[in-house]
Order: structure tokens, then sequence, then C-alpha cells
């Protein structure tokens, strides 16, 4: 016997409307600046690389603080300036010079 066609198959419909509702309220940028200042913070907080249980909750502890969406956009921001297309508003002079 020849099934026909769709039979016992799952409808998508309700699966892509959710993703798209999620898609769409996930839309947070921010600036090359605004991340390049998030992650100065970051590092003057935390300096060197967090070996102990306590530098690990510490470190939690502060990035609960932030969204999801703030954080993903600024991975997002990053990533884009460092590896998807040339600087255009981070200059030379934004950058500390080494000591």
């Amino acid at each position: 016997m020849v099934r026909k066609s769709g039979a016992g198959r799952k409808s998508k419909k309700g699966k892509s409307r959710t993703y798209r509702k999620r898609a769409s309220s996930g839309n947070y940028q921010i600036t090359s600046e605004e991340a390049l200042r998030f992650i100065r913070r970051l590092q003057k907080r935390f300096r060197g690389p967090v070996r102990t249980q306590e530098e690990k909750a510490a470190l939690q502890k502060y990035l609960a603080k932030f969204t999801d969406r703030q954080l993903k956009a600024v991975g997002s921001r990053i990533q884009g300036d460092l590896m998807l297309r040339p600087p255009r508003t981070i200059r030379r002079k934004d950058f500390k010079k080494p000591k």
C-alpha cells in the first residue's frame, strides 16, 4: 500500500510561529563603543583568569546583573567587530597604550 501524502507527519505550523516570535523579541543591539566599555569594566573588575571557586562565583554574580539579551548583544557585537567587518567605530585612540 502507498501512503497518502502528509499522512503520519507532524505539522510544523506551531513551531515556526514560536520561533518567529522569539527571534523578533531578541532584537537588542549595542554599539561598538558600548561593547568595548562593557569589556573594559569586566577586565578591570576581574584581572587574570578565574582560578578558584570564589572567583567563579563572583564572576557569575556580576554577570547575573545583565540580561541574556544584553550579554548576547555584546557577544554578537564583539564577533562582528573582530571577525566579520573592518572596524569603523573604534578608533586607534580608543585603545590604551601598554605600559
